[in-house]
């Protein structure tokens, strides 16, 4: 007898990992985390100007790589003095002694988008009372805070800017509207 197949749902995190690891494989990374984290393990100043490439290992060992980091400019004497630093803080990431020496290459880097934080929304008295009634028995201060910031971002709703039209003269005299 043959089983039956159960085709259960698996998180897309989990289903894109298995696909990008191997990616990452070829390239010497076994944990992909080294390049998502990259500003948090040598800091945003550094991370904005370098790249890790590969990282490669001696035969049969998964101690001593090295790390093959892709620079900017003219950052690599830099980053060269900054080299001891930069090895501990990846070795701490990994937990043991995963890199023992930095390789330069020079070549454009990609500009790493920052993140930024917008201003929260003015709620006006009213809607702010409105939302203080509907929290009041919420006991726990930070649920209650971001249930508070939640709702100003539900109440708080933008009005659409009205576009202006006017009519331009055609030669048959019916006019077209134009927005602008």
């Amino acid at each position: 007898m043959t089983r039956k197949q159960t085709h259960k749902m698996v998180p897309i995190a989990e289903a894109a990992s298995r696909v990008s690891n191997r990616a990452f494989r070829r390239y010497g990374f076994s944990q992909r985390e080294i390049i998502s984290r990259w500003p948090d393990i040598v800091g945003p100043a550094l991370a904005d100007c370098s790249l890790p490439e590969r990282l490669t290992f001696p035969r049969d060992e998964k101690r001593g790589g090295s790390l093959y980091i892709r620079l900017q400019g003219s950052m690599a004497p830099e980053v060269q003095h900054f080299e001891s630093v930069i090895i501990e803080r990846i070795n701490g990431y990994y937990g043991y002694q995963a890199v023992d020496r930095l390789v330069y290459r020079h070549g454009p880097v990609p500009i790493r988008r920052r993140k930024t934080q917008r201003a929260m929304p003015k709620l006006t008295d009213s809607q702010q009372k409105e939302l203080e009634q509907q929290l009041e028995g919420v006991t726990n201060p930070e649920l209650y805070k971001a249930l508070y910031n939640l709702g100003r971002e539900v109440l708080f709703v933008k009005k659409p800017e009205k576009t202006k039209t006017r009519h331009r003269f055609t030669r048959r005299g019916m006019g077209s509207q134009v927005t602008e």
